[in-house]
């Protein structure tokens, strides 16, 4: 559960005073300029150490931020045994909120300190060290096993993890995940560290669910080390396994695919009937008188869409022995009746005429069963 920073000065219900403690007239807290030398370090606070304070150097001309504080009595009441540590006297206050800003006002010199002093974050052992730690949760800097000392100091202050989780809004598997960093030797825990930071390390993830195996706590560096080697190859055998199960998916999807038909030869295609640019009128061949015309051979109906095969398509192979129109004999001077050339194709009329006046009965029949494929071939 991550906290979030605010300006405590937006807390006070007065206007800045020079002298510690709360409005006795209002009860409230209020902001107060505070000589830095008599703000003192939070000692619960859940920082190991404060890092680089370079970023804050421009505190020397101004603070931005205020810090959040508390008197030392109200401080000593909850830990009476830091008195002699404290070294507390009447005009200084405890820094909950803002111990980075504190030492680095302390380092470039700034005198004073704008400060919200606050007893009512110290109504309890678990609200101040809350207040502590939801400060430092929001900086990115703030390490994994820093945040999980501090979270388990609060629950520590309740009777048991459940009602911790039900007072501070945290959920138990919360909780316990941050309870398994602290059970990892301290150097894991410094490889987590450096993880978090960017470097070399253990992740935050790996070493949670190290921290959940049976009996971790009991183990010597290289008995958490042996396993934390069983559990990066178990995790490194399932990658492995559902990378080959990708490929073996892959390869049934190519080997159910339809297979691509090996290439036929090359078929001639049928010859089809041109119009001619002035087609002589058909000229009458003579023929046997003792040799009837043959009756035209009688077409099956179409029973469906699929197209005809080859040899029931019109061409010049399976046509009647006559020559195609383009075939025939030109005389020399052609007659003036027109031919398909001249003919009007978008007149249908004129067109089956010119038809029926240049092929054959049996051509005729033939080219109309092939148009009818054709249309029948082209709209399914």
């Amino acid at each position: 559960m991550a906290g979030r920073r605010v300006s405590f000065a937006s807390m006070a219900a007065d206007p800045v005073v020079d002298a510690p403690g709360v409005d006795a007239a209002n009860d409230a807290p209020v902001a107060k300029w505070i000589p830095t030398a008599s703000c003192l370090p939070n000692p619960r606070n859940p920082r190991d150490e404060l890092g680089d304070l370079s970023d804050l150097a421009s505190i020397k001309d101004r603070q931005l931020q205020s810090c959040l504080a508390v008197t030392p009595a109200a401080y000593l009441r909850l830990w009476p045994e830091d008195r002699q540590t404290l070294g507390a006297g009447p005009q200084d206050v405890i820094v909950v909120n803002g111990n980075r800003r504190r030492a680095a006002a302390e380092l470039y010199g700034r005198e004073k300190l704008l400060v919200v002093v606050d007893d009512s974050v110290a109504e309890s052992k678990a609200t101040l060290l809350r207040a502590a730690l939801d400060e430092n949760m929001a900086r990115k800097d703030f390490d994994p096993i820093e945040e999980a000392n501090a979270v388990l100091l609060i629950v520590a202050q309740y009777p048991t993890a459940k009602e911790a989780a039900e007072a501070e809004g945290w959920s138990q598997s919360w909780i316990s995940h941050r309870k398994n960093l602290l059970k990892l030797h301290p150097e894991l825990q410094r490889q987590v560290r450096a993880k978090a930071r960017g470097e070399e390390g253990i992740s935050i993830n790996v070493a949670r669910r190290l921290g959940s195996v049976k009996g971790v706590e009991e183990m010597s560096l290289a008995g958490q080390t042996a396993e934390l080697e069983q559990l990066l190859q178990a995790d490194a055998d399932v990658v492995a396994a559902k990378r080959a199960a990708r490929l073996e998916a892959k390869a049934a999807a190519k080997d159910t695919s339809p297979a691509v038909p090996a290439p036929q030869p090359a078929v001639t295609p049928a010859p089809t009937v041109q119009p001619v640019a002035e087609a002589a009128p058909p000229v009458a061949e003579p023929m046997a008188p003792a040799a009837p015309r043959p009756e035209p051979v009688p077409q099956a109906p179409l029973a469906s869409a699929e197209p005809a095969s080859g040899t029931d398509r019109f061409s010049a192979e399976n046509s009647e022995p006559l020559p195609m129109p383009e075939q025939r004999e030109k005389p020399a001077a052609a007659a003036p009746q027109a031919g398909l050339g001249n003919v009007d194709w978008h007149d249908v009329e004129e067109l089956a005429d010119a038809i029926c006046r240049t092929l054959s009965a049996d051509e005729a029949y033939r080219l109309a069963d092939a148009l009818a494929n054709r249309l029948l071939t082209t709209s399914s």
